[in-house]
């Protein structure tokens, strides 16, 4: 479809031109120029450099220096901490373990955003204040990509049970080879346990530590890998390609990779649409901009997370993929032109529920990891071991 992404670039393009003045409205009087270190992981699409070169481009007393620190989701806080910042782009699970070391400092959102109740719940100093302590980037949620072969079929939308019943036509993150791809393994896992009951992790992130509903609620998924109906991939890029080179009808993957998946699929003979669909319940990703406690430049730092964080920055990262996480951004007649599954998207991350916004939340993926795996794949049933090391590591 050259038009739509035709449509998706001028928009692109109109925002960025757009966030030139917003960029100048920021000005600072300096003796001494200040360069800001952004510490963060990696952005493959591009979007964010964008933001940055723009700032830079008009403050060159107060510039952002990134630091791309290539870890894995799970080792992130301990690369992050040994690398020096003023600002972390933190992922949304490291956001309290940051606070409890006192790592980072309250800081409030940029006016003119009303944050998704979700997306402000993970950030918050405490539930219903202002202050946040980190401001959401973009926000995230898994979702069903569905390839369609025939545009005039109709029928119900596919559900996650449907799904992994059929034989081998879906692929998730439901392998792991390390530290790498653990963490979504973890999440892939918690939204299968969440499509058969979804107080198992509720909307606060507050986990089940009853044996016989976690039993209840992997017995599904453990069917369906026993009986090989699934194919398994490690990490995001792993399942894509399972996706596009099996032709499969169904991925689970985050809405970020729509763009690069959505163009390349549009290509082949067999495909007339890719199409992305809710899950029953997500599991809320995203990352959060925050100043790091110790820096020099509280205010410049400030100023820098609030225009990366702000209205026009949200609409500009919705072209590249990114989930904004301001409900002004969803309702930008524009946006939603150009990026047509965004009402999908919104619906499915205010359904979201968050991992355990916990600073124990690392052991509590270790714990939930290992004792996962030996139950799906090495038939290791699930004991009081599990919930009493889910309880402890989140204490």
């Amino acid at each position: 479809m050259p038009d739509l992404y035709s449509r998706r670039s001028f928009i692109a393009g109109v925002l960025t031109a757009g966030m030139l003045s917003t960029a100048a409205g920021y000005l600072f009087t300096r003796r001494t120029p200040v360069t800001l270190t952004l510490v963060t992981g990696v952005d493959n699409t591009g979007g964010r450099n964008l933001l940055i070169n723009l700032w830079n481009r008009f403050h060159p007393d107060v510039t952002i220096r990134v630091v791309t620190v290539n870890s894995s989701t799970q080792d992130q806080y301990d690369q992050f901490v040994n690398t020096p910042a003023d600002i972390y782009n933190l992922d949304v699970i490291h956001i309290p373990r940051f606070a409890a070391r006192d790592r980072i400092a309250p800081i409030e959102a940029p006016d003119g955003i009303t944050l998704l109740r979700p997306v402000q719940r993970v950030s918050q100093v405490e539930e219903g204040s202002a202050p946040l302590w980190a401001v959401p980037f973009n926000t995230d949620v898994g979702m069903l990509y569905r390839r369609i072969t025939d545009k005039a079929a109709t029928g119900p939308e596919p559900t996650l049970d449907s799904v992994i019943a059929e034989n081998r036509q879906f692929t998730g993150q439901l392998a792991t080879e390390g530290s790498v791809t653990d963490e979504a393994f973890v999440i892939n896992v918690l939204e299968q346990a969440l499509a058969q009951d979804r107080t198992i992790v509720d909307e606060r992130g507050v986990v089940s530590t009853s044996l016989g509903q976690w039993q209840r609620a992997l017995a599904p998924l453990a069917e369906a890998l026993r009986r090989n109906r699934i194919v398994t991939a490690a990490g995001e890029e792993n399942t894509n390609a399972a996706f596009q080179t099996g032709t499969l009808r169904y991925m689970r993957n985050w809405p970020v990779w729509y763009p690069k998946i959505d163009r390349e699929e549009r290509a082949k003979p067999r495909t007339a649409a890719i199409r992305l669909g809710r899950l029953p319940i997500g599991i809320l990703g995203g990352q959060g901009l925050a100043i790091a406690k110790d820096t020099e430049h509280r205010e410049e730092a400030t100023a820098v997370i609030h225009f990366l964080t702000g209205m026009p920055a949200q609409k500009l990262l919705a072209t590249y993929g990114f989930a904004p996480t301001a409900q002004e951004a969803y309702n930008d007649p524009e946006v939603k032109a150009a990026v047509p599954h965004l009402d999908i998207v919104r619906s499915a991350v205010e359904d979201a529920h968050p991992r355990p916004m916990s600073a124990g939340y690392a052991d509590f993926a270790r714990v939930f990891r290992q004792h996962t795996y030996d139950y799906l794949y090495r038939r290791v049933a699930l004991t009081d071991g599990f919930v009493e090391g889910m309880r402890e590591a989140l204490r």
